[in-house]
């Protein structure tokens, strides 16, 4: 039978911390559900995964930075981006209300077929 639920749905009251959800799993793919009410990277702490990361903020706004810019990237709702392997990065600031909900699949790094253009 299929699955379904509402992303918005089951959202708790108190969030002590961020809310990480499995939605699906399978070989090396894992979609998830994070729910951030004014959380942040703890400081001094960068995330640097293993797999690539698509990620896209579905309701309210964040701010993200990445080592290697000098400057925050503010995302708002609709925002998506693709974090490589090993590109570390830490969230800096999420809206309270609405409180941020992201969407986020992790992946092996895809296998390249093709020559880059520089090659």
């Amino acid at each position: 039978m299929p699955k379904s639920d509402n992303l918005y749905s089951t959202i708790p009251a108190a969030l002590p911390e961020e809310l990480f959800e499995t939605l699906e799993q399978t070989g090396g793919f894992r979609l998830e559900r994070i729910v951030s009410r004014g959380h942040k990277t703890p400081e001094g702490l960068w995330y640097d995964q293993p797999q690539a990361e698509w990620v896209a903020l579905l309701q309210g706004e964040a701010l993200l930075r990445f080592e290697q810019e000098p400057e925050s990237r503010r995302l708002v709702p609709g925002d998506w981006l693709c974090i490589p392997p090993h590109c570390r990065h830490r969230v800096e600031w999420t809206s309270t209300r609405p409180e941020a909900v992201w969407l986020a699949l992790h992946y092996p790094e895809p296998v390249r077929t093709e020559p880059l253009e520089s090659e």
